[in-house]
């Protein structure tokens, strides 16, 4: 009944996702990101429901996170959701999304009554809430001062963010270098870095920014303001109208600094140890 999924799946699971998606952002968009993408905890498994020939459910897991689960509308209610669940749990699975360097979103939406319901009801308990901002693209403009880095800067741009915020980051930022124009940058002072921006590196396709961090000693002057401006600047060039600032509880700061304002809520889950 389950088997593990392969990218000559990608198709139909594009489908699946374009019809089934219930968070608010573009699922079939990152398929492959998240379907086949690794994570801190290493390469994900994706694991398929097929029925009649078609791929009707499919559940995505990395380390002790569920990246994705995701029923075909008329299959659901049905169990399919409930035996990729217990299979992922199977393999250490207790935590559902939240999974550091690689997630969709970072809990499920608090409007989905549904998918909180089914969580509750085999012993999930949320655990953390956080919020998705966005921010319109146009009016945003790079202030002086700020560096796009070099391909060649990448290792020093890199033991900067994992000596100041941890390797999690480090391997989220990694990704910015994955592009011809690195999508990253940082300020300097007399030649040392003291804050990075990326962004378009999670999630990538959708507009999202961050992560982004100012060295301690250096917060408070305005550096993180300008590293934002600068990359929702580049975002724009790159063809979004939009931006999301994902996972932060920072509200006030990013509605003063480019005016993005809370779209969705999430709540992350995690099984309950009762």
């Amino acid at each position: 009944m389950i088997r593990t999924g392969s990218p000559a799946d990608l198709p139909a699971l594009r489908s699946l996702f374009a019809l089934a998606n219930d968070a608010p952002y573009d699922l079939a968009v990152v398929a492959e990101e998240k379907c086949f993408g690794p994570g801190v905890a290493g390469e994900p498994l994706l694991r398929v429901v097929e029925e009649g020939g078609r791929i009707v459910a499919a559940s995505v897991s990395c380390g002790r996170h569920l990246r994705l689960l995701i029923v075909d509308r008329p299959s659901r209610r049905h169990g399919l959701g409930s035996a990729l669940l217990a299979d992922a749990e199977g393999r250490g699975v207790a935590i559902i999304a939240a999974e550091a360097g690689n997630y969709f979103t970072p809990g499920i939406v608090t409007t989905d009554d549904d998918a909180g319901a089914f969580f509750h009801a085999r012993d999930y308990v949320e655990t953390l809430w956080t919020w998705n901002l966005e921010v319109e693209l146009e009016g945003h403009a790079a202030p002086p001062g700020i560096i796009r880095p070099a391909h060649a800067d990448a290792t020093r741009v890199l033991e900067f963010v994992e000596h100041e915020f941890g390797r999690i980051w480090r391997f989220e930022a990694a990704k910015a270098f994955d592009s011809e124009l690195p999508a990253a940058f940082v300020a300097e002072d007399e030649g040392q870095i003291t804050g990075f921006a990326v962004h378009d590196v999670n999630n990538r396709g959708l507009g999202f920014f961050g992560p982004t961090g100012v060295m301690e000693s250096m917060r408070g002057r305005g550096i993180g303001g300008s590293l934002l401006l600068a990359s929702l600047e580049d975002l724009r060039r790159m063809g979004y109208g939009k931006a999301v600032i994902p996972w932060t509880d920072a509200l006030e700061f990013y509605r003063k600094c480019c005016g993005a304002l809370p779209a969705h809520r999430f709540a992350a889950f995690a099984k309950s140890l009762r």
